[in-house]
């Protein structure tokens, strides 16, 4: 469903230090980009099989993987207020070195390990910020979830509104140009909506208010990659978007400075979010 995220860093350092600690705990390795002012890092048996930016999976995607980097406005990196990455992890023992690891390396406490039953009695996690205040999290479900294709790497990312009914009217059918939909029915928008591809509970889009009950808010430098199967989906990716409110941040078209094929879209949806449709497959 998603293929990278990406987070702002003022930085690169101390980013690189923070993540070359934490990363590996989740079955991460920094991945071979040759950018000075790019990091990344991928699913080990991506990286050891050569892939430069992560593993290809069963379904021919490349598995979810993270970048690192200075925004490419050039402007300074900043962390929005609801939007944060939750990892898989293989146990409560990874989770609990994810959070030392993070705090060891010039990370923040944002939750402590433990078990947050408000979600489910088995969802034991952990959260944490950033060197540059990007929050993160690591979650062990113990009787396990459905995943779909990088749903064993990854558990979900959050996309911050503050009026969730705006997000459902605007996600819901951006969503759909990419084959996503919401993966329950709730019409209580007390809490979040979630969103998967083909009913998976791993990885998940919440479209959620913030936790600290602060208003929604962007940061520069942070979005996510979602794919898609043609080009012509892309393109109705971005249409779609624009017409429920998005704005412009990156036409439909093809990226020569990426790994090829890779024709893409960018946009802001109405909360300020950088949201990106990619496909790959060069259809």
């Amino acid at each position: 469903m998603m293929m990278h995220m990406t987070l702002g860093s003022n930085d690169l350092v101390k980013a690189a230090a923070f993540y070359d600690a934490v990363m590996p705990i989740l079955n991460h390795a920094r991945a071979p980009i040759k950018l000075e002012s790019f990091l990344a890092y991928a699913p080990i048996s991506g990286v050891s099989a050569g892939e430069p930016m992560g593993q290809v999976d069963a379904t021919g995607r490349i598995a979810p993987f993270l970048c690192v980097c200075r925004p490419y406005d050039d402007r300074p990196a900043s962390c929005g207020n609801g939007f944060h990455i939750a990892w898989r992890a293989t146990d409560k023992a990874a989770v609990e070195a994810f959070h030392s690891a993070a705090l060891s390396h010039g990370g923040s406490d944002e939750g402590a390990p433990g078990y947050r039953t408000n979600y489910s009695a088995d969802y034991f996690a952990a959260y944490v910020r950033d060197p540059d205040g990007n929050k993160l999290q690591a979650v062990f479900y113990e009787t396990g979830r459905t995943a779909g294709p990088g749903g064993a790497i990854l558990s979900h990312v959050t996309l911050p509104f503050d009026d969730l009914n705006l997000g459902l009217a605007f996600y819901e059918p951006v969503f759909a140009t990419l084959g996503i939909s919401r993966l329950r029915s709730s019409e209580d928008p007390g809490e979040d909506f979630a969103f998967s591809r083909n009913g998976a509970e791993a990885p998940v889009a919440f479209v959620q208010r913030p936790f600290d009950g602060g208003p929604a808010a962007h940061g520069n430098g942070q979005h996510v990659s979602f794919f898609a199967e043609t080009s012509a989906q892309v393109d109705r990716f971005f249409e779609t978007a624009l017409g429920l409110g998005a704005k412009d941040d990156g036409p439909p078209g093809v990226r020569p400075d990426y790994t090829q094929p890779y024709y893409a879209a960018y946009v802001r949806d109405p909360s300020g979010t950088k949201v990106q449709a990619v496909c790959k497959s060069g259809k």
